[in-house]
């Protein structure tokens, strides 16, 4: 009997054990040193929901968001699987997108539509609950205004109503939401989705917000300074120096988040414009006149008379099929008298031929 009853104990002390292990494990801490405890990850239909659908296209986180569209009465209750101890934490963080911002334009009249969305420890609605209406998520968001598509949505505790039926909230103990939105709206056509919800410390998260706003307008100032960059050229680079080492040395000063905020098309403007002032410095262009081109002699003036035009006919010249035959030279004399003498010579020889032949007869 008293084995049982220390097993039983031990078993107890399990049990009692775990939910602590798993809120210590579950807790996150972000790149901007937000630790926080996730609450609902949206990535699984809930249980005791009736318009809710899984969305796995459009998320911020994990697998799916999910999604409904908001008519005359939607009533979304989302049962969770464990209690969430989120002792120490101050703030409800999560994503909600909206189609349409004219939405929370039915939250401004009287009987119109009411909305809230509500946190409880008693597994079920109404009692150890905190709630915001949707029109105080608007006004309560750290100063950012609502746009059409996903918002990061803050809510300190501090700022929700709490029902103090059944007992006072117990954030140590989550275990239930609900998001819903009734009245005598007809269906609007608006889409809402949520996802990631989580427990933050507001201090935290301030403080990030902060860092974050800082880290943008910083690296704003340097995008300036690099987009007013000219283009660096010969007839520059001398008076385009300072301007390109005063951009550097502007991105230098920031910080490795506010350096991520600088795109890296300016960051290769930056880098072109000093490489080109490196070039020019190492081979100065010259400065000296360049060479008088080569004179036209055509151009110049010049002591050569200038033929003045005559009244004497131009002979027009004649196509080539139209020129008169050329006549063929005549034979030198010289070639007929030697011709003769041979002629001559020729016959004396005859002649003393003959008489040669009648002597020896």
């Amino acid at each position: 009997m008293k084995k049982l009853l220390c097993l039983f104990l031990v078993a107890v002390l399990v049990l009692c054990f775990i939910p602590a292990v798993a809120a210590e494990e579950g807790r996150v801490t972000d790149d901007d040193g937000i630790t926080s405890i996730p609450l609902f990850n949206c990535d699984v239909k809930p249980g005791g929901s009736n318009s809710l659908s899984l969305d796995t296209n459009e998320k911020t986180e994990g697998e799916a968001s999910l999604t409904f569209a908001v008519s005359r009465g939607v009533v979304n209750e989302m049962v969770l699987s464990y209690p969430v101890d989120g002792y120490g934490f101050d703030t409800l963080e999560f994503d909600l997108y909206v189609s349409d911002v004219s939405l929370f334009n039915y939250f401004g009249v009287q009987g119109q539509m009411d909305s809230n969305l509500e946190l409880s420890s008693s597994g079920r609605n109404d009692q150890q609950e905190i709630a915001w209406t949707l029109a105080s998520i608007k006004s309560n968001n750290m100063g950012e205004e609502i746009v059409a598509g996903w918002n990061h949505i803050i809510l300190p505790f501090d700022t929700a109503i709490e029902t103090d039926e059944g007992g006072e909230f117990d954030v140590s103990h989550i275990n239930f939401m609900r998001f819903y939105m009734v009245g005598e709206t007809v269906d609007t056509g608006i889409t809402v989705k949520i996802d990631n919800f989580r427990l933050s410390d507001y201090n935290e998260v301030i403080t990030a917000i902060r860092k974050e706003k800082a880290d943008r307008e910083a690296a704003d100032k340097v995008k300036q300074k690099i987009e007013a960059l000219e283009e660096i050229t010969a007839e520059n680079y001398e008076t385009a120096k300072k301007s390109v080492e005063e951009a550097r040395k502007a991105y230098k000063r920031l910080n490795d988040d506010a350096k991520s905020y600088v795109s890296k098309t300016l960051l290769v403007k930056l880098e072109t414009a000093e490489a080109k002032i490196a070039e020019y410095e190492a081979n100065p262009p010259s400065n000296e006149p360049a060479d008088d081109p080569i004179d036209d002699p055509i151009d110049e003036p010049t002591d050569d008379p200038v033929d003045e035009p005559t009244d004497d006919p131009v002979e027009e010249e004649q196509p080539k099929d139209e020129q008169p035959p050329v006549e063929e030279p005549k034979k030198s004399g010289c070639g007929a008298s030697i011709a003769l003498s041979a002629l001559i010579a020729m016959i004396v020889a005859a002649g003393f031929g003959v008489s040669a032949l009648k002597k020896e007869n």
